[in-house]
């Protein structure tokens, strides 16, 4: 089973999420811890802007747990997103490829969805 390579898991609220996310590119994973402790990601996706509102905004959803990590870049956030998508899309409540910003020449490193 691959790893993610985030940071976490931790509770999705609030308060961690302001204790924990301080920077505005990312990528994040939401889902659950099993039993024995492995995180089983459901959703992933990005921000190019705020990382710690859109955490925020999923707070009241069926995900209990998420994993996160800041990039300086949104181009960079975009690659590690695909990346986590083609590994997890057999189990992943979301299941439309990440999308590029507009007028971007960004490239999926693993397909030619973009």
């Amino acid at each position: 089973m691959p790893q993610t390579g985030l940071k976490g898991p931790f509770q999705l609220n609030r308060e961690i999420i302001d204790t924990v996310v301080t920077s505005s590119s990312g990528v994040y994973a939401l889902g659950y811890v099993e039993i024995g402790g492995d995180f089983i990601p459901k959703y992933v996706g990005r921000s190019d802007n705020d990382i710690n509102q859109i955490l925020k905004d999923w707070t009241s959803s069926q995900y209990s747990q998420f994993k996160f990590e800041c990039y300086d870049s949104p181009e960079l956030a975009f690659t590690k997103e695909c990346g986590l998508y083609h590994d997890w899309k057999e189990q992943l409540d979301n299941q439309e490829h990440p999308k590029k910003l507009e007028d971007t020449k960004w490239k999926c490193p693993r397909c030619e969805s973009c």
